[in-house]
């Protein structure tokens, strides 16, 4: 996939930004999208400007985080280079002298001597370790940090005492290269608290534990990045335990590239305070890059957390269970400002979840956008399901295969659906949406369905293979929808979701980058090759 069409698919550029066409996008008052008519095909006359939308209330786009600019593609990354290497080994001596000849015998040892731009070589073996890096271990520097690094996948197994193997308390720290094997103890492989700015968590293998969690981020932990892991089997009987869980009070964790699966959990949960404390939620998360799938609850469960994102995830494999409807992604109780994008989602019971359970505000500013869900199953097989919410966008998204409706809303658990955007949708499904009443200041525009696809409002049900509802024309004329269309030719192919004729150059202008003459229907823009790198030199700059 080219650099561009990966930006378009993501939306990573703010506004201002050189847009996928070239053109540059003009900013929007007050943080709010312009939201124009769908544009008239390009004449050889002067161009009709777009009118505004007059009923579409304003809603407020969350802002997708700006990447940090990192070494070009044909740049090699210069070696780090260390002031101090330090030895473990297990054939080694606390007394020795540290050095690749003579190597400490505990990484606990290593520890208490290590300082910035240093590292820690464990060598291959097994150490029944509990490590603590606390007010007693120095801290790295941004740019002298320390290096814990396992060299041949070193094994830490738990001792008998405490609920965690490993406590870091301490700033940028770098701890990469082992093999955690919890052995079914009642731990928590890492747990991250207080100061940890610029700590990462890195190309490490975590397993078999049956507490809460294998990773977990608590007491003010900040600043922390969990990257490149592989995470699963965390289990402990009916309860939960989840591959990350993200607690309240914890603030700008990176969650990338890992592969998280086989939990009695979640991969990745973000803890409300609601039932244990009145803590502060969890804010300023990032979700990205990550493989979850087999859990038995869901790929991502967003409670009251704040400012969160979670994109270019691959989700798969969940199915109905005591705890859980079988979700890939679930947003509830009072989460706030929450992005989901670019997001690939199949084989589950349920796609996307806004709402349900709720304690105090409704989930409030939620963006789905740029999303490819598909092969849906029973009992419920719907793509997205909105319950509750406040000022909640469905933009950009492609549905195919779907055994319930591609979109449900309003049925009101827990409240009503109030301001919500469903626009640019491409839903290549026999069962198209199922609306209830409780959907104040809801605007359905420029969708493309499926031909014949089945429309009803009322009560929620989960559709028979036999069932016929109303069709576009029908539900049209009940004022929904009234801009959108259906096409047999808008999706070319179902495995990389390229749009068709009947999609390409169909959407409004909703202020996300696009190519072509307009924003292309669905999740993923066309002919975005030309002019790559002029973008992607753009957002460097």
């Amino acid at each position: 996939m080219s650099t561009l069409r990966s930006l378009c698919l993501l939306g990573a550029f703010s506004v201002g930004a050189l847009a996928c066409n070239g053109n540059k996008e003009p900013p929007s008052p007050s943080g709010t999208i312009s939201l124009p008519t769908r544009p008239s095909p390009p004449s050889t006359g002067t161009p009709t400007q777009p009118s505004p939308e007059p009923t579409s209330p304003p809603v407020t786009e969350v802002p997708t985080p700006t990447p940090t600019p990192g070494p070009s593609p044909t740049e090699e990354p210069a070696p780090p280079q260390y002031s101090r290497e330090w030895y473990v080994s297990p054939s080694g001596n606390d007394t020795a002298a540290g050095t690749q000849a003579r190597p400490l015998r505990t990484i606990a040892k290593a520890l208490t001597l290590v300082g910035p731009g240093e590292i820690i070589r464990v060598q291959q073996g097994t150490y029944a370790e509990k490590l603590v890096l606390d007010s007693n271990v120095r801290a790295g520097t941004a740019s002298a940090p320390i290096t814990l690094r396992g060299e041949g996948m070193p094994k830490l197994v738990p001792t008998s005492a405490g609920w965690y193997m490993v406590l870091v308390q301490r700033p940028n720290w770098r701890i990469e290269g082992f093999e955690f094997d919890v052995k079914g103890a009642r731990q928590i492989a890492v747990t991250f608290a207080g100061d940890t700015q610029g700590t990462v968590l890195a190309n490490n293998e975590l397993h078999h534990g049956s507490f809460g969690s294998g990773i977990s981020t608590d007491a003010s932990a900040r600043g922390v990045t969990i990257e490149n892991n592989h995470i699963h089997h965390f289990a402990r009987g009916a309860d939960d335990s989840h591959g990350v869980v993200i607690a309240p009070t914890s603030k700008n964790i990176t969650v990338r590239g890992n592969d998280i699966h086989d939990n009695s959990g979640d991969s990745v949960q973000c803890l409300g305070p609601e039932g244990f404390s009145n803590d502060a939620p969890a804010s300023g998360v990032l979700i990205e890059d990550n493989d979850m799938y087999d859990n038995r609850e869901n790929a991502v469960d967003l409670k009251t957390c704040h400012d969160v994102t979670v994109r270019g995830n691959r989700m798969h494999g969940f199915t109905k269970s005591t705890t859980s409807r079988g979700e890939a992604v679930v947003v509830h109780y009072s989460a706030k400002n929450i992005i989901l994008e670019d997001n690939d989602i199949s084989d589950a019971a349920l796609g996307i979840a806004v709402g349900g359970n709720r304690v105090g505000a409704p989930p409030t500013n939620v963006s789905v956008r740029r999303n490819r869900i598909h092969s849906l199953k029973m009992p419920e097989g719907s793509a997205i399901r909105i319950e509750n919410g406040v000022d909640v966008r469905v933009l950009h998204n492609t549905v195919t295969g779907t055994k319930g409706f591609a979109l449900v809303l309003g049925h009101g658990t827990g409240g009503d659906s109030t301001n919500v955007a469903v626009r640019n949708n491409l839903f290549v499904t026999r069962n198209a949406v199922n609306l209830g009443p409780y959907t104040s200041g809801l605007d359905m525009s420029a969708n493309v369905y499926q031909p014949g696809a089945n429309f009803t409002t009322g009560n929620f049900f989960i559709p028979e293979d036999s069932w016929v509802g109303e069709l576009l024309a029908a539900w049209k004329q009940q004022g929904q929808d009234t801009s959108s269309d259906e096409s047999d030719t808008a999706l070319v192919d179902t495995n990389d979701f390229m749009p068709g004729a009947g999609a390409v150059d169909r959407g409004m202008d909703l202020g996300l980058p696009f190519c072509g003459s307009a924003p292309d229907v669905g999740a993923v823009e066309s002919d975005c090759a030309a002019g790559a790198q002029t973008a992607t030199a753009t957002l460097t700059e």
